[in-house]
């Protein structure tokens, strides 16, 4: 993992290791980068209980204002951008089906395509291509 001198960037004002050289390069070139809050579970080896952290990688934002992204691949598009382009995010096929009702496209939270189950096809929907 390379190591990123960008000491003003951290809080910890030491330098810290980033996932790929790309994320060290946003973390220098990028106008506005910040920790990534996207919450991580994990098992907590004392006491074998799930818990959840941030992700504290690099964030910035995408090109053209749609949204941000992290160096370890969490992103957000923004609202705005997911409804001029017809489609939002969905967890499960209940919520896929009412979206596909109208016509607006599921994708998964991963940003990935979703299995839709037999729920959209209980509601008489179907997806927009």
């Amino acid at each position: 993992m390379p190591v990123c001198g960008n000491r003003a960037r951290h809080a910890e004002r030491i330098p810290v290791r980033h996932s790929t050289v790309e994320a060290v390069r946003r973390c220098h070139l990028e106008p506005e980068a910040w920790p990534c809050e996207w919450l991580n579970e994990f098992v907590d080896p004392e006491d074998g209980e799930r818990r959840e952290r941030p992700c504290h990688g690099v964030s910035w934002h995408l090109p053209g204002g749609r949204g941000y992204r992290c160096e370890h691949g969490h992103s957000h598009i923004y609202d705005e951008v997911r409804v001029r382009e017809g489609w939002d995010y969905v967890s499960d096929d209940g919520e896929a089906a009412l979206l596909a009702v109208h016509g607006v496209r599921s994708v998964a939270m991963n940003g990935g395509p979703l299995d839709l189950g037999p729920a959209t096809a209980l509601c008489g929907a179907s997806p927009a291509a």
